[in-house]
């Protein structure tokens, strides 16, 4: 059996640039992995099928799951066919906007590619990533990341320090295409606040555009980042992509706070994580080390926001 480490993501700032033809929408943000991790268990059948289960109930454990189709995509791409028992143990509130299903996605590319011995590039497998979801592609790197397009143009940013991160979840489920869905957009042009916040380095300048509409439809949501500014003292609060997740950067000594402030939310707290010792954490490889990764990725730009 090989276990497998799939991390959540956090957004710093998500800006939506435009409408595509296919439906999509052009955003830009700032990804950035953290310590929070739902695990893979893998062994392979003898029976030439994919079986997919896990702990969480409210989750489809069938086709339509990011995992099922990272296994579809990549056996398509290959000309492939094994069968292999899953089980997923969930620790990522799904609909929270932090990315668990995208990262369970990406964790598995990264394992088939390993257990195959494919060697495909990094290109390559961005390339089947963006197919399963718009934030598929950033979890096979990691770190933090500028991200735009659908998410699959990438520019490697340099780790920033380690901070801990304060995560609330409340008992909501968002749907991200309800959000998009509602989302009207402006053909006034606007100044990036990203691009900003790439010069100077000050987070307080970031925003979601998100949360206007996820505010409406929920809320409690709007509620926790109030109070995560307001009652504990946060500088910097919000929105992971289209929510329910709220986040801020916390002091040790408010951790005990954040729970108690919120008793009936998921409450975390949790240490962002640099590119490679994420690649090391996943278990994508028998060493522990995420071997897809080696000359491939210095092809992306690299740069560290000022």
């Amino acid at each position: 059996m090989v276990t497998l480490k799939s991390f959540a993501k956090i957004n710093l700032g998500l800006e939506v640039v435009g409408r595509r033809e296919d439906g999509y929408h052009n955003l830009k943000t700032i990804f950035q992995t953290v310590g929070l991790f739902d695990t893979i268990e893998i062994r392979e059948n003898s029976t030439g099928q994919v079986t997919l289960s896990g702990d969480n109930d409210s989750l489809p454990w069938d086709e339509r799951n990011t995992i099922s189709r990272a296994f579809t995509a990549f056996f398509k791409k290959n000309s492939l066919s094994r069968g292999f028992d899953v089980f997923v143990k969930k620790k990522i509130p799904p609909g929270s906007g932090l990315g668990g299903g995208s990262s369970n996605a990406a964790v598995i590319l990264l394992f088939l590619n390993e257990y195959f011995k494919k060697e495909i590039k990094t290109e390559e497998l961005i390339a089947i990533a963006a197919e399963i979801g718009a934030d598929v592609p950033f979890f096979l790197v990691g770190g933090t990341v500028l991200a735009e397009g659908i998410g699959e143009k990438m520019t490697l940013l340099d780790d920033f320090a380690e901070t801990l991160i304060g995560i609330v979840v409340p008992g909501v489920n968002v749907s991200t295409g309800v959000i998009f869905s509602k989302l009207n957009l402006t053909r006034r042009p606007f100044k990036s606040k990203i691009d900003t916040f790439m010069k100077s380095g000050d987070f307080s300048i970031l925003e979601n555009n998100l949360e206007k509409i996820t505010f409406k439809l929920f809320p409690e949501v709007r509620l926790i980042k109030k109070k995560m500014i307001h009652r504990i003292g946060c500088d910097f609060a919000l929105m992971s992509g289209s929510g329910a997740a709220v986040y801020c950067m916390l002091k040790e000594r408010d951790t005990g706070r954040l729970k108690r402030l919120f008793p009936s939310c998921t409450t975390l707290a949790v240490k962002t994580i640099g590119r490679q010792n994420y690649l090391n954490s996943i278990g994508a490889s028998p060493s522990g080390k995420a071997s897809v990764f080696g000359a491939d990725i210095r092809r992306f730009e690299s740069c560290r926001p000022r």
